[in-house]
């Protein structure tokens, strides 16, 4: 299951991290052109609105792994033990069911004439193109949502909570040294000799 998270951590950042920085490369070289040497990229506009959506659902995935959709915790903050683990699992159990009939209608749209038959007026790409990005985000988020469900199931930790950062919790995933990160962590922002130079000016 460890495995398991690093692969689909690794897909799910790789995957939103192009796609905005993508629009972003896109959006500067394009305000670049424009204003500097009076190139128009009629297509940028639209490539960016793709690439924005496309981040949209991939980012939802995301904060899907860190547990920071919003969410109603007022009857879990009642219960304790194995109570509270039942009510966690029945609300992953929910979400999975959600996630698998949204995303299964999502997928059938592609299918549609009206999809497959119009193409978008820069780009001139199918539609469907551009609706992908809604079947592929809830099918990520019904992986990542299986997966928290199984551990939520098995009594592990599926969030990060408390003393976790999410820092430390992409490290983890991503195979880094967590203390790594712990030591960077702990590193001043300034050096001492600085902040002392800095205090010695002050006090003059």
């Amino acid at each position: 299951m460890q495995r398991f998270d690093r692969v689909l951590t690794r897909v799910e950042n790789i995957l939103a991290a192009s796609a905005l920085g993508l629009a972003t490369i896109i959006a500067i070289v394009a305000v670049v052109l424009r204003y500097g040497f009076g190139i128009f990229l009629f297509w940028s506009e639209e490539a960016i609105i793709y690439l924005i959506i496309y981040s949209t659902f991939l980012g939802a995935v995301i904060t899907l792994r860190h547990n920071e959709h919003v969410n109603v915790d007022i009857f879990g903050a009642f219960l304790a033990g194995r109570g509270k683990r039942a009510f966690a699992v029945l609300g992953a159990a929910i979400t999975v069911v959600y996630l698998v009939c949204v995303g299964a209608f999502a997928w059938l749209l592609l299918f549609e004439p009206f999809s497959t038959a119009t193409i978008t007026p820069s780009l001139k790409l199918p539609l469907w193109v551009v609706e992908a990005a809604v079947p592929i985000g809830f099918t990520l988020m019904l992986l990542r949502a299986l997966e928290i469900l199984v551990r939520t199931a098995r009594g592990t930790e599926a969030f990060a909570e408390g003393h976790r950062s999410i820092l430390e919790v992409e490290a983890e995933a991503a195979g880094v040294d967590r203390r790594d990160v712990e030591r960077t962590r702990a590193e001043p922002d300034d050096p001492p000799d600085r902040r002392r130079g800095d205090d010695e000016e002050d006090g003059r």
